[in-house]
């Protein structure tokens, strides 16, 4: 065999160990879907968290999409895609008081991976956004 297989082959061997030792570190690592689905979400840098939780992968659809922010802000869009690229309004509360957490009631969910883009606003004005992927099995 030829010396740049062996050489590659000592760089996996070396990267290896510190790989699995990193995957086993992770929270989720060997965790059962329905317990990842029950984790509550972790905040992103901004400080916002959402439920579902990004990248989430459910065994039960949700009924309510939830963010919860550093500071008070009213939930003024609700945008979800779902299977087939499907695209629905949920409605929001347009006179809902501002809130560290805010909700909005979806409808009922099929199996299938969707996605929640959400606008929020502050009572400065300013807004936060962002989007949320999960799937419901």
């Amino acid at each position: 065999m030829n010396r740049s297989f062996f050489a590659a082959l000592a760089i996996v061997a070396a990267v290896a160990p510190a790989s699995l030792a990193q995957a086993q570190a992770h929270p989720h690592a060997g965790m059962p879907m329905q317990d990842h689905a029950a984790m509550p979400a972790a905040p992103l840098a901004n400080g916002v968290s959402t439920t579902p939780a990004d990248n989430a992968m459910l065994a039960a659809a949700p009924t309510v999409f939830s963010v919860t922010f550093p500071h008070a802000m009213t939930l003024t869009s609700l945008k979800l895609t779902g299977p087939g690229d499907q695209a629905t309004d949920v409605a929001v509360s347009a006179d809902a008081s501002p809130a560290t957490t805010v909700r909005a009631p979806l409808p009922p969910l099929a199996p299938g991976s969707y996605s929640a883009a959400w606008v929020a606003t502050g009572a400065d004005s300013h807004q936060m956004n962002g989007v949320v992927r999960f799937m419901v099995h």
